[in-house]
């Protein structure tokens, strides 16, 4: 007599899905922490100018940048723009306009935590500049930094 049969249908075991949720997780969570947002890219030819003294500012902050220079591609022109949220403004009305929906929409932290943060050519006019703080000032969006690289002055 023989300790195995051969008649017996041979089942395979089940497989096991206990752990498929914590696998799945797992993978979230490593995606979520490896990401990296994007960094807002300007269509603008900006040289900052450097200066020596210079203070980083807290990234909890909600943050509207400005890039002011001229435009890389040819059929915006060859004058200095400004440049806000990836486009390029048609005139400085505009600026008023988006600044007017930004201030309804932030209106617990619009005078506590918001920034107007400027990318500026060092070769820009300062019209330019003065037309953008102008736009800034009416819609009470005082607080603005400048980006500016850091080192020695020229």
């Amino acid at each position: 007599m023989s300790k195995f049969s051969k008649n017996k249908k041979r089942t395979d075991p089940a497989i096991s899905t206990a752990s498929l949720p914590d696998i799945v997780f797992m993978l979230l969570f490593f995606f979520m922490v490896t990401s990296v947002s994007k960094e807002k890219e300007s269509n603008l030819k900006i040289e900052k100018t450097t200066a020596s003294a210079v203070t980083k500012l807290d990234k909890t902050k909600t943050i509207f940048t400005y890039f002011i220079g001229r435009p890389k591609n040819k059929k915006y022109g060859e004058n200095y723009r400004v440049q806000l949220d990836d486009a390029i403004v048609p005139n400085m009305s505009a600026i008023g306009v988006y600044l007017k929906e930004k201030k309804e929409e932030y209106k617990d932290v619009w005078n506590s935590e918001v920034y107007n943060n400027f990318k500026v050519d060092n070769k820009a006019e300062i019209r330019m500049v003065k037309g953008v703080q102008d736009e800034l000032r009416q819609q009470d969006a005082l607080k603005v930094i400048y980006s500016v690289n850091e080192g020695s002055e020229k």
